[in-house]
């Protein structure tokens, strides 16, 4: 199972290609506008996302949680519990 600490690596990883910058310059606790979010980013991150996690997601899911350090935590706890039902 991916930890909260794998998922915002991964995300870190993706918007760092994305923006072409250095993991380090993404900082977990800045909000995904800061980065140039948009639908578009979220629809192509949630399908490359459901992939790596073998989860359903919604695109949704970066504007109700603000952050990737707050995204990365839902996602984890999401996992926890999809793998005790």
């Amino acid at each position: 199972m991916k930890t909260k600490e794998q998922i915002t690596a991964w995300i870190k990883n993706y918007l760092a290609n994305i923006l072409e910058v250095e993991n380090e310059e993404i900082n977990e606790n800045f909000e995904f506008e800061r980065f140039g979010f948009n639908s578009s980013v979220a629809v192509s991150l949630v399908g490359d996302l459901e992939e790596w996690l073998e989860l359903e997601l919604s695109p949704s899911i970066f504007f109700e949680f603000g952050t990737i350090a707050q995204a990365s935590a839902h996602l984890a706890e999401e996992l926890q519990s999809s793998a005790k039902t």
